[in-house]
């Protein structure tokens, strides 16, 4: 331990020995192989010139053996990761790692073309799909910034301002939320965890780091085989994990691809979701299908992590019309303030304030407008701004208007989240086109965002109107938009 708390790193990584550390995509990987590919990567960041708290881009095409070395590697070295999307575009990746000064970039060997397109002579380390670093080219540029070696990351949201929001997650707060997430899910080293998130997300850093943390397995998978419910139950059938952490969304398809009155393995034994509310009728369904496994639903955003949860209650959930979000988690007291800034301190709705280790500069505003009930549990009531979590991922819909407003043709634009029966929430944008020139297609106008955006962000429909609905006030009217199904 040190000033900081639980590091991760490779020379810790390798007293497991030949534990399986990674398996699933590729040959299965021992705690002392993956400790060594890691010092490799580590041993290669410093001698370019990586200091401690310098930050240093990962990003993955194919979610290999590459990315979990990578980010040992670099976290070995002390840098601040910053994950990057694979299936974001160049641009927006060109503007996360020039916005973060990022000195050097990790990446596969697939993802190569896209690293070259955002990172620009920027130092990069190619790994050869096992770990190994395979390739150097570039050297790291100079950044007028003091070094943080207390950050462990940086990941990004979507910005109301249409840029993306870098948030830094610092190492006292992850050692807070993985020693506690390992006590709650009772995590040890013969557990299986399936890698379902990116690590552009705060789910991805459970499995990894507590993961690794507790000694178990990681199990790795290919996107593609999260893609639909019957692949993933594939996956499920072949890693056969005891523990699963994703968005609701996920093991909703999951279930609506067993067969009928076939249950989950029993091995399966911790089921947490997040990152959006999990409609209680599906909850049964997967409760149903999952009857030795205990579930928790995990709430607070990505400036905190995890601040509050609950463990679902079987017998009581028969009768729950919702899901609570619990209590604050230990490391993560809350508390409630009403608009005027007093605090709530019995049953009553406000504004949910995060302090603790895990909140950025010790204190945080959420946005998020919850209630306190009579008997103590947290129930979610929706945002005070327009942020929202679509798929898990959160979403600020300004963003997304500004990619489409960027087109010539398009005056006007507004994105809302409207629930699908089958897909959940789901973004739709509206648009008021020019008058002058040809007018563009709905199509065209996605694969205008596509360009632009994140795959997440591009509104799964798009509407042409001749203008877009207001307010009295002349506010533009998004419950109408809402309203138009």
């Amino acid at each position: 331990m040190n000033d900081d708390g639980w590091r991760l790193d490779a020379a810790t990584l390798g007293a497991a020995g030949d534990a399986i550390a990674l398996e699933g995509v590729g040959e299965a990987l021992s705690y002392a192989a993956l400790a060594e590919r890691a010092e490799g990567v580590a041993a290669a960041l410093t001698a370019a010139g990586i200091r401690p708290g310098d930050r240093v881009g990962l990003v993955s095409a194919q979610r290999h053996h590459d990315e979990p070395v990578g980010l040992v590697g670099a976290l070995t070295a002390r840098a601040t990761v910053v994950p990057l999307d694979a299936s974001s575009p160049a641009a927006r990746l060109a503007t996360v790692v020039a916005g973060c000064g990022c000195r050097a970039l990790i990446h596969d060997g697939p993802a190569a073309p896209l690293v070259q397109a955002c990172g620009g002579d920027r130092l990069r380390l190619t790994l050869d799909g096992t770990g190994t670093v395979a390739g150097r080219e570039g050297t790291a540029p100079t950044v007028d910034r003091v070094p943080d070696p207390t950050a462990a990351c940086i990941l990004h949201t979507s910005g109301s301002t249409g840029a993306p929001k870098a948030i830094p997650i610092g190492w006292t707060g992850l050692d807070a939320f993985t020693g506690w997430m390992i006590e709650l899910t009772e995590l040890g080293a013969t557990d299986r965890v399936l890698r379902v998130a990116e690590l552009v997300f705060d789910l991805a850093w459970f499995d990894h780091l507590a993961t690794f943390r507790a000694g178990a397995t990681l199990c790795t998978t290919a996107r593609r085989q999260l893609a639909t419910g019957r692949s993933l139950l594939t996956e499920l059938r072949h890693l056969k994990p005891t523990v699963v952490y994703g968005v609701p969304a996920l093991f909703t398809k999951l279930v609506a691809a067993l067969p009928a009155d076939e249950p989950l393995d029993p091995g399966l034994r911790v089921i947490c979701f997040a990152g959006e509310v999990f409609p209680i009728d599906q909850l049964r369904a997967l409760v149903a299908r999952a009857p030795g496994a205990r579930l928790f639903n995990l709430f607070g955003p990505t400036e905190t992590n995890v601040c509050t949860f609950y463990e679902v209650d079987r017998a009581a959930l028969a009768q729950q019309h919702e899901l609570p979000i619990g209590r604050p988690c230990p490391h993560a007291p809350c508390e409630l303030q009403g608009a005027d800034g007093s605090i709530v301190s019995g049953p009553g709705i406000g504004e949910l304030v995060v302090t603790g280790p895990t909140a950025l500069g010790g204190r945080c505003h959420t946005g998020d407008r919850v209630e306190r009930s009579v008997d103590g549990l947290l129930y979610f009531r929706g945002r005070l701004d327009r942020l929202v979590k679509v798929q898990g991922y959160r979403v600020e819909p300004g963003e997304i208007e500004a990619a489409l407003v960027s087109h010539p043709q398009v005056q006007e634009a507004a994105v809302v989240v409207v629930d699908h029966s089958r897909l959940g929430k789901t973004l739709r944008g509206f648009v008021a086109l020019s008058p002058k020139g040809e007018p563009p297609t709905a199509r065209a106008l996605r694969q205008h965002v596509a360009e632009r955006l994140a795959p997440y962000l591009v509104p799964a429909a798009i509407t042409i109107l001749d203008a877009l609905p207001r307010t009295t006030t002349g506010k533009l009217d998004y419950p109408a938009l809402q309203r138009r199904q």
